[in-house]
């Protein structure tokens, strides 16, 4: 074959003219796969499927919501409605929420999760299953804890946590931002509730540094609350918060509080401190080792104890101290008791309810003379706020005493045993 200069000259646009065939089609190519993503995200509900599917593949949680939409100019936001989020094959959610509204900037969408930097969280109405939600993080892969940086923080509003026997409405909790090396303040405020008891509570939380152990302060107002009496209570809460297996607790832990306990016409105010190692695990927090100090002016004692301290499903509570002195609006001890000046021993167990209307123990002892006793913490505060012609309070025991005058009557070797109809065991749990 013989090729001239007009051949060569018409093969060369015949080349450019394949080339740009090429590069047409595939930018067609291109363009159509743009477009169906284009058409896939328009379609609000199918795009907040894949979001959530993603998301719960990441945690090991099956996610579903009713509806959604989602935001991508600026910084991409995603807003889901009637959000459900389960362990695979768990009958109860660990969290429903009417909205959540999630913001977060492109690189971290981009990392794939390497980059745990958020925007903003809001929740609203959200309903937290506690027992459901601990069997999920104990099921959580072993390693440390990655705190996420929250730009513009976390807003919940109307929250729920519903526990066995207790929950705690009214949520809502205002975290301005979190970093894991910077100071944290937020505000939490909601309403403890179980059979008998209710406690609102509104709190100011600050943390030093959350990646490392933090010294924490809480700061603000409580109040216990039953049918037939309430103490309002400001409190102050310090420690260095660390995280421990299963849970965290809070080293050099000190409870301050300035309280008052209402009922009917009476007010009786009074000061407690509390201190000791506060530990939550499996469902329970404790206080182990505890030491207590209340002091009051007539009807509340000047006690100095210790021991430990658990709240669970129940309440329970064992100290060993001395009394001071005996309060002078208490029932004067029999002679001689009452001229002895030494402190009082005294042992004080309890195990019910949160709200002390289950069966407290009690011993009382100085020189030979020792009291064992039953009675309900909320019958004996009842008693005095009664202010009732009874001089003896509602509880049974046992009294041994080498002597005791009562009445001008001398009595020797006495061994006595109180019984009060109103003492009653608690049902079996």
């Amino acid at each position: 074959m013989t090729l001239n200069a007009k051949t060569v000259e018409d093969a060369i646009p015949a080349r450019r003219r394949a080339r740009w065939l090429a590069w047409l089609v595939a930018s067609l190519v291109v363009l159509a796969i743009i477009a169906g993503v284009i058409a896939f995200l328009s379609r609000p509900p199918r795009a907040t499927r894949l979001l959530l599917g993603a998301v719960g593949n990441a945690l090991g949680l099956q996610i579903s919501a009713q509806g959604g939409d989602y935001r991508l100019r600026g910084t991409p936001m995603l807003d889901v409605r009637g959000l459900v989020a389960r362990e695979p094959g768990a009958a109860q959610p660990l969290l429903r929420a009417d909205r959540i509204v999630l913001s977060l900037p492109w690189s971290t969408i981009r990392s794939r999760g390497g980059d745990l930097t958020i925007d903003r969280i809001e929740l609203e109405r959200p309903i937290v299953d506690v027992a459901a939600l601990q069997h999920w993080l104990a099921q959580r892969p072993p390693g440390p804890t990655r705190i996420p940086v929250l730009i513009r923080g976390v807003r919940i509003r109307d929250g729920r946590a519903i526990a066995d026997g207790w929950r705690i409405d009214a949520i809502a909790l205002d975290l301005p931002t979190l970093a894991p090396r910077r100071p944290v303040a937020a505000t939490v405020s909601g309403r403890y509730r179980s059979d008998s008891l209710q406690a609102p509570f509104a709190l100011n939380v600050a943390l030093t540094s959350p990646a490392n152990d933090a010294a924490i302060g809480i700061a603000g107002r409580i109040e216990l609350e039953r049918a037939d009496w309430r103490l309002p209570a400001n409190v102050v809460v310090s420690g260095k918060m660390q995280p421990a297996s299963n849970g965290w607790q809070v080293q050099r832990a000190r409870l301050q509080a300035s309280a008052r306990y209402e009922s009917q016409d009476t007010q009786v105010p009074f000061a407690l401190g509390i201190a000791g190692t506060l530990r939550q695990a499996k469902g329970s927090v404790q206080l182990s080792p505890v030491a207590i100090a209340a002091r009051g002016n007539g009807l509340v004692p000047r006690l100095d104890a210790s021991g430990i301290a658990a709240f669970s499903e129940a309440l329970e509570i064992r100290l060993a101290g001395a009394l001071a002195d005996w309060p002078s609006a208490w029932p004067s001890l029999p002679s001689p008791l009452d001229q002895s000046n030494a402190a009082l021993p005294v042992r004080l167990d309890y195990l019910g309810t949160p709200d002390l209307s289950g069966l407290a123990t009690l011993r009382l002892s100085r020189d030979d003379v020792r009291f064992d006793g039953r009675f309900h913490p909320t019958g004996i505060a009842s008693w005095f706020a009664a202010d009732a012609s009874n001089p003896l309070p509602p509880l049974d025991g046992h009294l041994v005493a080498p002597r005791l005058d009562i009445a001008g009557a001398s009595l020797t070797g006495v061994d006595m045993t109180i019984d009060d109809q109103a003492i009653v065991e608690p049902p079996a749990r």
